[in-house]
Order: structure tokens, then C-alpha cells, then sequence
């Protein structure tokens, strides 16, 4: 699999590289890649123009880019990417150093950013985000191909006790609600900020059993939730513990459930509280039910409380399709039938919706 990286940076680079042999020699020991897969290669891009030409020709599901370069202009790559509906459809990992650039790429919402990595946790986690988004190639590359003849999809993803790797998961689901045309703009972000706060619950208070106190006095000492976590995962039971998320998803409506494996919590009464006054932002579960409120259609625990089932309507959006996909005919063909050949006049575009 080309991976195309838009960077300047030679250290960042060398790290990547490093990644992705170790990504490949992985795959090789456990028998994991199958005829049809290739080893990741690292393809170098160093400049705006040739990013748009490579994203353009080329259609990577995945792109890598280095929003920190002092060399090139990122960001004016993504506002290209995102104001042609042709470019923004691969998903995109987003490296970068210093809050003010995580900032400014946070708020490219229109994108199909599938998570952010510091400069320092390139090494250690952009394997597992790899792994991660190799699961879930149904969900990755999708740009509406499937919108004509796939009526549902639906997965399933195991998550450990990384919070840093819960957007992810959220990002990878929510981009591709909005990339086949089921939701718009707005609708994508509501979905992404509710599945990445009942996932991060889901570790936090259901497998790791961290309260609001406890939560509350240890950021006040300016530590970090993940260090928390990984106090908490000391305990091999706890560490154990895993995040169990599926998804069903259809034209008019998806469906969540995420489960962990906790002794489950009193849901009943943030439900029943009132829907006035300012979000808890450190209520033990309280938030996220209350962000889930404002944003989707049903929400159901199950009695034990870790369990819980959301549905959301989707407000349907075809202005993020390219107008050359938009009414396709479907041809369906055996094996062994013959398509086109190479040479030959022909005014039509094809790609390849379902098989290979």
C-alpha cells in the first residue's frame, strides 16, 4: 500500500519509515496479509502542487501529512483537498507539534482527519493506528462509490484502554457517514463528538472504574487522563478489560452499541436530570449523555449500565459527491469477463463497487 506523506521533514520521515518496516515485518510474522495486500511504502511529497497532483491522480485511501512543516503549507493543501469533493475522500493521519497547530488542525472540520499524532507519539502509536484503519477498510475509502448498490454495512472494533487512540474509532465511523452522502457537515462532527465521549466513558469509568473525584483531583495536579489509565492498568484485571464497539449502518439511520466490561454505573438518573444549565465537564458519565441528548435520535442503556445503544437519524447530503459519480449504471460481471482492454477507445469510467 503506497502511503503517500506530505512533509519536508528528513527526522520525521526517517520515524515513519522506521514505523512502517516494523508495520510490515509484523504483518509478515503473524501471516496476517493476504495475496491481495501489499507492504506499506513510504511515498515522499515535499511540496503543495505536487500533494494536489499525487491526491488527485493517484486517489490514496490514506494520506499522511505533517501539519508543522515550516516548509510547505499544509494547510493550504487541505483547504484544496476540502473545497473539491474529488480530493477529500481518502482518510488522512495529522502530525504536528505545539498546541497552536493542533489547535488550527482541529478546526478543519469539513475534513476526513481520522486522528492527530504529536511528534512524540509517532513512534509508538502510528503502528496501532495503522492496524486499526487496515480493519476497517469497508469504512475507509468509501467517497459514495457504494451509495447505489450497498444499502448497509456494519463492524465491529475491540478497543484497549488508549484513550489517545479513541478518535480514531469515532473519526474513521463519522467520516464515512459523511463521505457516502448519509450526513453533512454538521451532522458528522455531533456524530464524532458522541461515539469519541461514550468510547472514552467506556474506559474511563466503565473498565477503569475512575470517578469524579478521583478524575477531578488528579488533573488538578496537571496529570493526564492517560497517565491515569495506565496507573489504573497496573491492575492486570483492569488492564485486561476491553471496549466492545459495533456499528450498523444505513441510508436513513445508524445504530451503535458500546460495551465495556465494568461493573456498569446508575444510569437512570442522568437521564432523568433536566436538560437546562451548563455541561459537567467532569461528570462521571453525566456529559456524555447529556452531549448524546442533544445529538441523536434514541439512547438506551442496558440494566446493568455498560451497555449503551445509539441511534442516529442521518440527514442525508449529496454535496460532497463528485458529479462524475453521481448516477452510476451498475454492470455486473463473472469471472473471467472482460471489461475493457487496455488501448481501446471508451468514454466511460469504471471502479469496482463489490469483489475485485
Amino acid at each position: 500500500m503506497k502511503l503517500p506523506f506530505i512533509n519536508s521533514s528528513k527526522a520525521l520521515r526517517r520515524t515513519v519509515q522506521r514505523v512502517l518496516t516494523r508495520a510490515n515485518k509484523s504483518r509478515d510474522a503473524a501471516g496476517r496479509r493476504s495475496p491481495s495486500q501489499t507492504p506499506y511504502a513510504l511515498v515522499s511529497v515535499e511540496d503543495e502542487e505536487r500533494a494536489i497532483e499525487y491526491i488527485n491522480y493517484q486517489m490514496p485511501p490514506l494520506i499522511l501529512v505533517n501539519f508543522s512543516d515550516d516548509s510547505l503549507d499544509a494547510f493550504a493543501v487541505m483547504r484544496q483537498i476540502t473545497a473539491d469533493p474529488w480530493l477529500n475522500h481518502g482518510g488522512i493521519i495529522a502530525l504536528y507539534t505545539g498546541s497552536d497547530t493542533f489547535e488550527r488542525v482541529n478546526e478543519l472540520k469539513d475534513s476526513n482527519i481520522i486522528i492527530h499524532l504529536d511528534y512524540h507519539d509517532v513512534d509508538r502509536q502510528l503502528g496501532t493506528v495503522l492496524g486499526i484503519i487496515e480493519s476497517s477498510q469497508q469504512i475507509l475509502f468509501q467517497r459514495a462509490l457504494q451509495t447505489d448498490l450497498i444499502s448497509s454495512v456494519s463492524g465491529q472494533f475491540l478497543l484497549t484502554a488508549d484513550v489517545l487512540l479513541v478518535p480514531a474509532y469515532s473519526n474513521l465511523v463519522a467520516n464515512y457517514l459523511f463521505n457516502v452522502g448519509f450526513v453533512d457537515a454538521e451532522a458528522k462532527q455531533g456524530v464524532a463528538l458522541v461515539l469519541t465521549e461514550m468510547l472514552m466513558n467506556a474506559v474511563e469509568h466503565g473498565n477503569c472504574g475512575i470517578g469524579k473525584e478521583e478524575k477531578q483531583a488528579h488533573l488538578e495536579r496537571h496529570g493526564s487522563i492517560q497517565a491515569l489509565i495506565q496507573k489504573k492498568c497496573k491492575d492486570p484485571v483492569i488492564r485486561d478489560r476491553r471496549v466492545h464497539y459495533s456499528y450498523d449502518i444505513h441510508r436513513d439511520h445508524s445504530v451503535h452499541v458500546i460495551r465495556d466490561e465494568g461493573p456498569g454505573f446508575n444510569w437512570r438518573e442522568h437521564l432523568q436530570a433536566g436538560d437546562d444549565g451548563p455541561l459537567d465537564l467532569l461528570a462521571e458519565r453525566g456529559r456524555g449523555i447529556l452531549l448524546a441528548r442533544q445529538n441523536v435520535h434514541r439512547i438506551a442503556y442496558n440494566k446493568a449500565g455498560n451497555e449503551v445503544t445509539l441511534e442516529f437519524r442521518h440527514r442525508s447530503s449529496g454535496a460532497n459527491i463528485p458529479s462524475v459519480l453521481r448516477d452510476n449504471e451498475i454492470v455486473e460481471c463473472q469471472p473471467g469477463d472482460q471489461i475493457f482492454q487496455q488501448g481501446e477507445a471508451s468514454d466511460y469510467l469504471y471502479y469496482v463497487a463489490e469483489g475485485e
